[in-house]
């Protein structure tokens, strides 16, 4: 069906109804479905019924153009493909590529034992037999099945578990760093304090961002004071 058309017709139900837009392509999916199953019976009922052509224009199909209708041409490539044809088909209704993919997939499945074959185990083997899904369709779904409503839940869960763990992650790193800054603000302070009574950090003390022991501290308060004791007597 022309893209025209198409967009005419996506035009006319977006103006009738609220569908989104991201409802658009498996819309006219189904819009495309249904304009073959439309034709095939149109075929049948008013062409396949007749055996010539002056039969067949005779009557014109309701809902067809006329000019469009006279410009229907029936091949006839197939018939006489089938009667230069050899063997005839003796399959039933499954056709030969169907029966080679299952004798395939059935010898596959011999190489291990039946306890042996779960449902991972046949799904590699039918994947292997069949091949991956064509874009944008899922085997053993019908038409209009997309693998995003096939697949789409667990997709979505594995997107919000991952979105939920960065957010956590994000929490933690801000949490971690409030308390980083806190301590830099309480070391600062208490480097300011010590300053102020007289105790000098070195270097690699204070690189080091442990606190001294009460000891250490005592030991050098006494020390400081020894010094100044003999000024306060001189002055005495």
């Amino acid at each position: 069906m022309p893209d025209e058309i198409l967009d005419d017709i996506w035009k006319d139900i977006t103006d009738n109804t609220d569908a989104p837009e991201a409802y658009r392509f498996h819309c006219l999916k189904v819009v495309g479905n249904r304009w073959r199953d439309w034709k095939c019976r149109l075929k049948q009922k008013w062409y396949d019924k007749y055996d010539t052509d002056e039969q067949r224009l005779a009557i014109t199909p309701p809902r067809v153009v006329t000019e469009q209708w006279k410009t229907l041409e029936c091949s006839e490539m197939n018939k006489v493909n089938r009667a230069q044809g050899g063997a005839p088909h003796r399959t039933g209704r499954k056709s030969f590529a169907q029966l080679r993919n299952v004798n395939q997939f059935n010898q596959c499945l011999e190489e291990r034992e039946e306890d042996e074959q779960d449902e991972l185990f046949r799904e590699e083997i039918f994947t292997k037999v069949m091949g991956t899904d064509a874009h944008g369709r899922v085997r053993m779904y019908g038409a209009g099945v997309t693998p995003s409503q096939v697949f789409g839940q667990k997709s979505n869960l594995d997107n919000n578990e991952n979105r939920m763990r960065e957010e956590q992650e994000k929490q933690y790193q801000s949490k971690i760093d409030d308390l980083q800054s806190k301590l830099n603000e309480v070391s600062s302070q208490l480097s300011q304090v010590m300053t102020h009574v007289g105790f000098q950090t070195t270097p690699e003390e204070s690189g080091s961002g442990q606190i001294p022991d009460a000891s250490s501290m005592h030991q050098r308060r006494l020390s400081v004071n020894s010094e100044l004791q003999p000024n306060l007597d001189l002055e005495a």
